[in-house]
């Protein structure tokens, strides 16, 4: 009997770096395969294409009609974007004006789904899962499995500090009432070269050829890993590490403890946690593998 797919929300910072783009590709190839329902996007950064872009990317794949919520707040010296505006226009019938704000979205979202059943993969800021738990603590305990967070576990230099968040980021790993595991491991995982051979209506292959300054190379995979251990967890492909501790560069430090606070380890090489990536992530739409 096949498990039932994980249901997911996607909490993104789709901007700067395009990982994310290809953490959300993989996620739509394995809501193909039946091992995940995406059931909404959260976008975390403030840029105007942002919400148009992801909704672009999801009507690729088929599901155009997925829920996306945007940052309702102000940020800190937002990101530039080499290429959510030329993704923000393939097809897609969102404007960034017909999003709710995220604290809404996840709201309605968590509200309508059983309890104990969401994994939220982060792979951005936790500004909107700030909000969320200062906002709705029971509703995050009752609903929310785990927490998967893409960041280091000492010194980060970019989610979980950037854009003056760092104080954002102690609240959440600190108050957060279901387990968490933060993930870093991708940084030599490079994946997105064989966009080039992919279909010019693809969303995903024109993020990555922009992002390279119109060209294809690798990119490190840090968000599609956070992606793969929130639908499989540990096993095959990845280790839960209960001990030890993690720290913040404003000197915050937080224990391991497992199972309420994990690091997650790769089990498997560089090389094939990037052939994995890279099938996925070029999957076409629709693929039941």
């Amino acid at each position: 009997m096949n498990a039932a797919p994980v249901k997911i929300i996607f909490e993104t910072d789709m901007t700067y770096d395009v990982d994310d783009v290809g953490a959300l590709a993989v996620l739509h190839a394995l809501a193909d395969a039946g091992k995940a329902e995406l059931l909404a996007v959260s976008f975390n950064e403030t840029h105007r294409s942002g919400a148009a872009a992801i909704a672009a990317i999801n009507t690729w794949y088929g599901r155009g009609d997925i829920p996306i919520g945007t940052f309702g707040g102000d940020l800190h010296a937002p990101d530039p974007s080499r290429y959510l505006d030329h993704v923000a226009a393939f097809p897609h019938d969102l404007g960034h004006e017909a999003t709710p704000d995220s604290l809404d979205l996840y709201r309605s979202v968590l509200d309508s789904q059983p309890d104990g059943a969401v994994t939220i993969v982060s792979v951005g800021f936790l500004n909107n899962l700030d909000v969320l738990l200062r906002e709705e603590p029971r509703l995050v305990a009752a609903k929310v499995r785990q927490l998967v967070v893409m960041g280091g576990r000492h010194n980060d230099g970019f989610n979980l500090v950037r854009h003056n968040l760092v104080d954002v980021t102690q609240r959440v790993v600190t108050d957060w009432p279901t387990p968490l595991a933060i993930t870093d491991f991708g940084g030599s995982v490079r994946t997105g070269a064989a966009l080039q051979y992919a279909s010019f209506e693809n969303p995903v292959r024109e993020a990555y050829f922009r992002y390279f300054g119109e060209s294809f190379r690798g990119r490190s995979s840090w968000d599609q890993v956070a992606a793969l251990y929130a639908v499989f967890g540990a096993g095959e492909w990845f280790e839960d590490v209960g001990e030890g501790e993690a720290s913040l560069p404003n000197g915050h430090v937080w224990q391991l403890r497992a199972p309420h606070r994990i690091y997650v380890g790769p089990r498997k090489g560089i090389e094939e946690f990037q052939a994995w990536i890279e099938e996925l992530m070029t999957r076409p739409p629709g693929e039941l593998r």
